[in-house]
C-alpha cells in the first residue's frame, strides 16, 4: 500500500484508541455522577432548556461527562466517515458503534428528564455503553485486518 493508505490506517487507528480511551474515562465519570451527583430524584423536567438547567445543578463531574458525551458522538461520527475506507468489518462496527454511543446518550437525556430515577434510561445509558465499548475494540481488530504492514508481510496477525 502506498503512503497515503497507510496514513488513513494510521489516523483511523488512533481515533478508534482515542476514543476507547474516551470511553473510559466517560465510564468512570458516569459511575461517579451516578453515585455522589445524582443521588437523589428531582423532578422530571419535559424541555430541553429543564434537561440544561438539571445538568448544571448537579455541578462540573455532570457537566463534564455531558460535554464528554458530546464529544464521543462527533468522534464516532468522524471514525465511521474515515472507515469507509476500510474493509466492511470496520464500517458495520464503527456504524454499529456509534449507535450505542447516541442510544447511551439518548438514555442519558431520558434519565435526566426523569428527574434522575428513571432506572431504565440509566441502565440504557450503561448497557450501550458497554456495547460501544465492545464495537469499538472489534473496529480496532478489524482494521488491524486491513493494515498496510499485512500487505507487505511484516506484521501477521
Amino acid at each position: 500500500m502506498n503512503g497515503v493508505s497507510s496514513s488513513r490506517f494510521k489516523r483511523c487507528q488512533a481515533l478508534i484508541i482515542a476514543q476507547l480511551v474516551l470511553l473510559s474515562v466517560q465510564g468512570w465519570s458516569g459511575d461517579f455522577v451516578n453515585v455522589f451527583v445524582t443521588t437523589t430524584p428531582r423532578h422530571g423536567v419535559i424541555s430541553l432548556v429543564g434537561v440544561l438547567g438539571l445538568i448544571e445543578s448537579g455541578g462540573g463531574f455532570l457537566v463534564w461527562h455531558g460535554v464528554e458525551g458530546v464529544v464521543i458522538v462527533v468522534l464516532g461520527a468522524t471514525i465511521l466517515t474515515l472507515s469507509f475506507k476500510h474493509h466492511r468489518g470496520v464500517v458495520v462496527s464503527a456504524l454499529l458503534a456509534l449507535l450505542s454511543v447516541v442510544s447511551a446518550g439518548i438514555g442519558g437525556v431520558m434519565f435526566v428528564a426523569s428527574g434522575f430515577s428513571a432506572g431504565g434510561a440509566s441502565m440504557q445509558m450503561g448497557g450501550s455503553f458497554i456495547a460501544a465499548y465492545a464495537l469499538y475494540f472489534i473496529a480496532l481488530y478489524k482494521l488491524s485486518k486491513t493494515s498496510p504492514l499485512l500487505g507487505a508481510g511484516i506484521l501477521k496477525v
